[in-house]
């Protein structure tokens, strides 16, 4: 009678890229599961037309001056420091923060918070922003 041949698998060697691919599998699953990758399919196969309807619309005047002042508004932000920007945000929390039922402050308080160095820089930054909107009326 035949005897069984013992069958023991040889071990798994460990390639250089064992978790890169165990990863990237992850990831392509991932996509699968939500419908990236049958979206991606579709643009694909759709080809020139996808082209087609995506350049037809960007190449209205409105797109244009969209993507613009887009552009503009990332140069105007790159050039703020971060500082500044956390400053204005902290203000307008707190500012909206404030209870309504609180008292407002009295012409004379603001004229003393208008008389602070602080104010009158913010104001001279308005005033030179409302020139150069006037300007490019």
């Amino acid at each position: 009678m035949a005897q069984p041949i013992s069958f023991v698998p040889a071990p798994k060697a460990p390639t250089p890229h064992t978790e890169a691919l165990d990863s990237a599998l992850d990831l392509l699953q991932l996509l699968h599961d939500r419908g990236v990758l049958d979206l991606l399919r579709g643009l694909v196969g759709a080809g020139d037309q996808v082209v087609d309807i995506v350049t037809t619309a960007l190449n209205s005047p409105d797109a244009i001056r969209g993507m613009r002042n887009f552009l503009l508004l990332t140069k105007f932000f790159a050039t703020v420091p971060p500082e500044v920007l956390s400053r204005l945000v902290q203000a307008a929390t707190e500012g909206a923060s404030r209870q309504k039922s609180a008292q407002p402050p009295s012409l004379l308080q603001l004229m003393r918070r208008i008389n602070t160095p602080d104010a009158r820089h913010g104001m001279a930054v308005l005033i030179d922003l409302l020139e150069s909107v006037g300007k490019g009326l």
